[in-house]
């Protein structure tokens, strides 16, 4: 018998058995990520570990085998070993495809042996090495430079290329450093005058114009009424070239500042409000001075100041009391950090002029061509360019057989040579050169490492 419900009643089980079928869960597919939580396998690079499993395997995974790489010996023994330091992950899988190992390997650097290596290569010094996310860092002190050097490079040889290795080793020795600054300047100037110059020889004429110092001249005269007029014509080009090298340079223990002058003090007299006279000596010439700090073995910290001072007399100006002369400066101050034998441009310039200047008689010197004759014009055009570059080196005292100096093989030439021959010197620097700076850089008072 078949029994039907009211409409009413037929809506209320509809309604609920809808609102059933949405809480119902929505089919999905499952899924199981299986974490590498097992016991981790410890190695040292170049090192290699057997592993015995529980039952047969079917598959073995390796993540990167740029760290660690592994061998199936058997269905139950697996050989692994470490390639370079890092991190990397293993799994193993049975025939039933379940996972039967799933353990992270490490590969590291045998550290302490590293340590053992470092303190037997060198005497002396505290220091230790430790492995930093992938790198070995060594820290302490040592005695010298070529200790620190030494330790680094048997550090670097043990741990490999690959591994990245941060020298922070500190000296018990202060360091000392030579710096060699070359400062360089081409300085070029062109001036072209051309002056007109009116005289009046007999009667009224025009009179005036700039001459020029110096300069040519072409001249003419000529009868205008009853007066006879004179012009001139002078022209000149001066064409100069400065050039100015300096190569100072220094030594100086890490920490300790060093100063150098090769010039002199220029006085001059100074006048206070109540009448008192005082002399001030003002440095010129070529001056450095330098603080050098070795931050590492491989590292130097420069403040350098350094300064070239000319006196120009011919600029210069006139108090009651002296001539002043006018003071010519290129300097620089900065602070850097180089590597021993590296250079470093610490400053630079390029500065180009020009100046030019017409003086004419109003409305004559406009006049096309004729003009020329009425007019004179001054054309300055001058160009600089300064260089300034700073050269550390770590340098260590030398035996006195290895110093040399301008006067090597050096001697006055004697009264027949000087007055019949025209000689000043006897004998000649070594490698057949002249004696001058340039010789000194590259052989004088310093081993350079």
């Amino acid at each position: 018998m078949l029994r039907l419900l009211p409409p009413a009643t037929k809506f209320h089980v509809i309604f609920m058995l809808g609102a059933f079928l949405l809480y119902l869960p929505a089919a999905s597919h499952a899924q199981t990520f299986i974490e590498s939580n097992g016991r981790p396998v410890q190695l040292f690079a170049g090192e290699g570990k057997l592993i015995k499993l529980d039952t047969p395997s079917e598959t073995v995974f390796l993540a990167n085998p740029e760290i660690a790489d592994v061998e199936i010996k058997s269905p139950t023994l697996l050989y692994i070993y470490g390639k370079s330091m890092g991190e990397t992950t293993l799994f193993v899988i049975d025939a039933s495809d379940e996972v039967s190992v799933a353990s992270s390997v490490k590969v590291s650097t045998n550290v302490k042996a590293l340590n053992g290596a470092a303190r037997a290569s060198v005497q002396g010094g505290k220091f230790s090495i430790v492995e930093v996310d992938g790198a070995l860092v060594m820290t302490g002190r040592v005695g010298t430079i070529r200790d620190a050097e030494q330790v680094q490079n048997i550090v670097q040889t043990l741990a490999g290329d690959a591994v990245p290795v941060v020298n922070s080793l500190s000296l018990d020795t202060p360091a000392q450093v030579n710096l060699q600054v070359k400062i360089a300047e081409v300085s070029r100037t062109v001036t072209e005058d051309l002056g007109t110059n009116w005289t009046t020889l007999s009667g009224n004429g025009l009179t005036g114009g700039n001459a020029v110092s110096g300069g040519y001249s072409l001249a003419s005269q000529f009868s205008v009424g009853n007066s006879l007029q004179g012009v001139t014509l002078e022209a000149l080009k001066n064409e100069g070239l400065v050039t100015i090298l300096s190569e100072p340079n220094l030594t100086a223990r890490s920490g300790d500042k060093a100063t150098f002058l090769a010039g002199g003090r220029f006085p001059y007299q100074t006048q206070s409000g109540d009448g008192e006279v005082r002399v001030v000596f003002e440095p010129f010439g070529v001056e450095l001075d330098f603080e050098p700090e070795v931050m590492r073995s491989d590292k130097i910290k420069l403040m350098v100041n350094t300064k070239i001072r000319e006196l120009d007399f011919s600029n210069g100006s006139t108090t009651d009391l002296q001539n002043l002369p006018l003071i010519l400066e290129r300097s620089a101050a900065t602070t850097i950090e180089v590597s021993s034998g590296q250079s470093f441009a610490i400053a630079g310039l390029f500065k180009a002029t020009s100046q030019q200047n017409i003086k004419q008689i109003p409305g004559l010197g406009e006049i096309p061509l004729l003009g020329a004759l009425f007019r004179s014009t001054s054309f300055q055009k001058g160009e600089t360019e300064l260089v300034i570059i700073v050269t550390p080196y770590l340098v260590e005292p030398s035996a006195p057989g290895k110093l040399k100096t301008p006067l090597e093989k050096f001697a006055p030439a004697d009264r027949l040579s000087r007055n019949f021959l025209g000689e000043l010197t006897f004998g000649a620097a070594d490698d057949g050169g002249p004696v001058s700076v340039k010789s000194i850089n590259g052989k004088a008072g310093l081993l350079l490492q």
